[in-house]
């Protein structure tokens, strides 16, 4: 029995098994490399050089002796098409958006944002800053790439992960979200806000104006 949460990434999963005995270091990372868009029609909107992170359901798995880190994405894919009901599929394609572009959207949620209520207008915000052509500036995004914890001056740093560099969303998923996560990016809520901020007790903070927004920071993060 294998159990992973919601949230990790592709790196925390290889991880896991390896120290679990389940895999050699490594050896899901090259199965995530896989094209598997021939079984998994949802995965036809995927650029070809990514892997398959924000696809790998999180949930608990059994696995029977003989099983590979291949047999393991296939159940984690196969579990995501069963989670992506056909109306949430005929909602996406409604909106004029792509799977892929909703997971990416819940893949940011999952780690900015804890309660599901706080995800759904998180994702109206950052839906809306697309659309007026902001930065969506989400940290995670620059933790994701750079691959460590970041500081005010990683905002300033080159790299396609950087939503304060480049516009819209990143290249990729940054990591697998829950279902929480997926139906708050398909299904955002509407608000006036246009900022927010997490605290270190998890509460999300919202503000209509960036000075609104700048007194939150001062006040919860300084």
């Amino acid at each position: 029995i294998l159990t992973i949460p919601e949230g990790w990434n592709i790196r925390d999963i290889d991880y896991y098994l390896k120290t679990r005995g389940f895999a050699q270091d490594n050896e899901f990372l090259q199965a995530s490399n896989g094209d598997y868009s021939a079984e998994f029609s949802f995965l036809k909107d995927n650029p070809k050089n990514l892997n398959l992170e924000g696809f790998l359901f999180p949930d608990t798995y059994h696995l029977r002796a003989g099983d590979d880190s291949e047999t393991l994405v296939r159940k984690m894919l196969d579990n995501f098409d069963k989670k992506l009901a056909p109306e949430l599929k005929l909602e996406i394609d409604n909106q004029g958006k792509t799977v892929f572009e909703i997971i990416n959207m819940a893949s940011l949620l999952e780690e900015e944002v804890l309660s599901a209520a706080d995800k759904r207008i998180v994702a109206g915000i950052l839906w809306k800053r697309i659309e007026l052509n902001m930065f969506l500036n989400v940290d995670a995004s620059l933790v994701y790439g750079l691959g460590r914890k970041i500081s005010g001056s990683d905002t300033k740093t080159d790299f396609p992960y950087n939503t304060y560099k480049y516009k819209g969303l990143p290249p990729g998923p940054i990591s697998n979200p829950g279902l929480d996560s997926i139906l708050a990016a398909i299904y955002p809520e509407k608000s006036p806000y246009l900022y927010y901020l997490s605290t270190s007790d998890g509460k999300t903070i919202f503000g209509k104006t960036l000075e609104e927004h700048n007194r939150a920071v001062v006040k919860y993060l300084k």
